[in-house]
């Protein structure tokens, strides 16, 4: 079943797409619009409802967080309907611009990512709308172009993938937990009352749930360094842990999905470490 549904918080609007085969939708992803400003597109099977719903919008420029593809999924079809600018990360526009690796169960979720050479590359850590001034915020380790924007007048955080949820089960093959958790402190220091998540927006505790993910993930690091250093592999780590494999996911996915990432984001992670700084 696909799955679509509208909210406001204040002047922002949401557009919250999904869609489900046995059932709803395991993930939704929310398009936000404000001042004229269109701040991700959605997923490419979501094409329909993001131009019924902008119809009756101002929309005057487009701001891509990243470049998964539940989040740049609709950008040429809504510049061919619209002819506005769409701005990211230079690094987001060379990876939309590349052939995107993407899993069995996004292409059910969310459809096939497109080839986009349309994206301008924005060089400045700024973004201003009419009435607002957004800073933009690098927030690297869920996917390394991921920029946060935030409106310091307002206290809004709109902060793509790097919160989601207090508690993560599985990772993409090629995130890295040591960033995320440096991401989220960068975000932390910022004083915001609205978490404007891509996939779960709070308007109340944002922080504090903020938080709690950064211990969850520094917690997580912790464990895994220690069994490591006792010489236990990945597999048993996670199993020591108290961790379970999601076997459908990880196998569906062809490892891409899976738990097991996460032992081995911590692992990379150190071992860029030990080439930085040699004991």
């Amino acid at each position: 079943m696909r799955y679509k549904k509208t909210h406001r918080f204040g002047p922002i609007e949401s557009l919250e797409t999904g869609r489900g085969y046995f059932g709803p939708p395991p993930v939704k992803v929310h398009s936000f619009f404000v001042d004229g400003l269109l701040i991700d597109t959605g997923p490419p099977n979501a094409k329909a409802a993001l131009l019924d719903w902008l119809a009756d919008k101002n929309l005057q420029q487009i701001f891509v967080t990243h470049h998964h593809e539940d989040h740049s999924g609709n950008v040429k079809v809504i510049q061919n309907q619209y002819n506005v600018e769409a701005y990211s990360s230079v690094l987001c526009t060379d990876l939309v611009k590349g052939k995107v690796q993407t899993s069995i169960p996004q292409l059910l979720f969310w459809g096939r990512p497109e080839y986009i050479d349309t994206l301008t590359p924005i060089q400045k850590d700024v973004f201003e709308t009419p009435n607002h001034r957004f800073a933009l915020i690098p927030i690297p380790g869920h996917a390394p172009d991921q920029l946060a924007l935030y409106e310091k007048e307002q206290g809004w955080l709109f902060s793509a993938d790097a919160f989601v949820s207090p508690v993560i089960k599985y990772f993409m093959k090629k995130e890295s937990m040591a960033e995320q958790i440096q991401s989220l402190k960068r975000l932390l220091a910022l004083d915001f009352e609205w978490l404007l998540c891509c996939h779960k927006p709070l308007l109340k505790g944002g922080k504090y749930q903020l938080q709690q993910k950064c211990n969850f993930l520094e917690d997580y690091y912790g464990q895994v360094v220690f069994y490591h250093q006792k010489g236990h592999s990945a597999g048993s780590i996670l199993s020591l842990m108290g961790k379970k494999e999601l076997w459908f996911q990880k196998l569906l996915s062809q490892n891409n999905l899976s738990a097991i990432n996460m032992v081995h984001s911590v692992l990379r992670d150190e071992a860029k470490k030990q080439l930085i700084n040699p004991s």
